[in-house]
């Protein structure tokens, strides 16, 4: 197999990671580019065999595996490398009469591979002609290459059938239009494989990979654009967020009787939390980190401010904190685990943490009208990755419901809190949202103290 970069910058941790499908090359990931990301695509099955050094550059990775990608992935990258992994019109079982591509047709599309067939293949594949031809132009036409592929594939599946990684598949998407892995397979072999949520897509085999990965990841430019528009009228449609943001700052008063010392707040937007703590907490110096210009606060005789990726941030500053605050960012992080652990290594000795965040459910009104909410940890996967490094943890869930005259009411509270983020608001059809009138913020407010042996 080949790996081959179409963007590579030696100050990036993060990779998206393609595994494409047959006849697939790079071409399938030209138009993606999220800042802060490097962008590989796997491709080329002629060997089964890859090596993964590459992955040693990275802390946090993200898969997106294609048709027949999902079963290679499966086969060769290891788990421990892959932060969340994210199917797309593929399976585990790549030739299956259930599970997969029915073993006559992969068998038929191997052994009369032609180019006229080829081109068959790609119309099926894309339900529109000039995406086929595009393809054609563009990817691999070497029928001998091509016949070795699905040979390699089909003798692999054989051998190794109980020989797969298990990834953390995270999301699975499904076409309703496919004609090469049929829905009702994919369905029953995820129902077997995985208890993921699935995605069913108005789209053909060949989805839209950009917008998938769009989908799944926060573009931190969109996202700074949409809170900085909604700055002026954040504070007064930000209900759930203010009720939150007083909540953790009472939850951390009575916390610690600490009054004074550093403090780095993330994600701190308008104020509306540090206005709450500061009216106990007094540090001698502050931080403030979010991905649009925010402050001055005058909270703290020192006090800094920087526009960043809050998990680039944390990742290269070395300064050491007595407190390390924020709320309702997070969720919004492609590696929140990775970040905990790095917030414990600029904590003090004992140093607190209070965050707050979301827990799955949060705004679950949406859920049948937008493609593909926000994924959110639960408090038992939030305890699991604090304990390694705190102590005295404390995780304390909270729900917020708030009503709305009219859908515009509630649409217009989403545009004037930024919290769409990156989704594009066409996501949110006004048609179809004509009876609702509520939404249900569910956050999580975590306290914990940092380890004497944190390491």
């Amino acid at each position: 197999m080949k790996i081959e970069f179409l963007q590579r910058d030696s100050h990036n941790t993060r990779l998206i990671l393609i595994a494409a499908g047959w006849t697939a090359g790079p071409e399938i990931a030209e138009e993606i580019n999220m800042p802060g990301w490097d962008v590989a695509v796997i491709h080329d099955f002629s060997e089964l065999s890859l090596d993964l050094g590459f992955l040693e550059e990275y802390y946090t990775v993200y898969l997106f595996a294609w048709s027949l990608g999902v079963y290679v992935a499966s086969r060769f990258l290891l788990p421990d490398k892959i932060t969340a992994a994210f199917a797309i019109n593929g399976t585990l079982s790549p030739a299956d009469d259930k599970r997969g591509i029915p073993v006559g047709i992969f068998k038929g599309t191997l052994q009369g591979l032609n180019e006229r067939n080829l081109l068959k293949f790609r119309m099926r594949m894309t339900d529109k002609r000039e995406d086929a031809m595009h393809l054609a132009e563009r990817g691999n036409n070497d029928i001998t290459n091509l016949q070795a592929q699905l040979q390699n594939i089909l003798d692999d599946t054989r051998d190794h059938r109980e020989g797969l990684y298990k990834l953390p598949w995270t999301k699975i998407f499904i076409s309703r239009n496919d004609k090469i892995f049929p829905l009702s397979n994919q369905k029953m072999a995820w129902d077997e494989d995985c208890d993921c949520d699935i995605i069913e897509l108005n789209a053909p085999h060949y989805a839209d990979l950009r917008s998938i990965v769009r989908m799944v990841i926060a573009d931190t430019q969109t996202v700074s654009k949409r809170f900085s528009k909604a700055s002026v009228t954040y504070d007064t449609h930000a209900i759930a967020q203010y009720s939150a943001a007083i909540k953790l700052a009472g939850f951390l008063k009575d916390y610690t009787s600490k009054r004074n010392g550093s403090t780095l707040e993330i994600g701190c937007g308008t104020g509306l939390f540090t206005r709450e703590y500061s009216r106990f907490l007094h540090p001698e110096s502050a931080e403030f980190v979010d991905i649009t210009q925010t402050g001055p606060f005058d909270i703290a005789g020192i006090e800094a401010y920087h526009v960043m990726d809050a998990e680039r941030w944390i990742e290269l500053n070395n300064n050491i904190y007595d407190f390390i605050l924020s709320t309702s960012a997070i969720q919004w992080f492609a590696d929140i685990p990775r970040f905990l652990k790095l917030c414990s290594h600029r904590l003090s000795e004992q140093g607190v943490l209070a965050i707050s965040t979301f827990l799955p459910g949060n705004m679950a009104e949406l859920d049948e009208v937008r493609p593909n909410p926000l994924r959110y940890p639960t408090s038992e996967q939030l305890r699991t990755w604090l304990e390694g490094n705190y102590e005295d943890i404390r995780i304390i869930e909270d729900e917020i419901h708030i009503e709305f005259k009219s859908v515009r009411e509630m649409l217009m509270h989403l545009k004037h809190t930024g919290v769409a983020g990156s989704a594009p608001s066409s996501q949110l059809p006004m048609k179809d949202m004509g009876h609702l009138r509520s939404l249900t913020y569910r956050p999580v407010y975590i306290l914990a103290r940092k380890k004497t042996d944190s390491i």
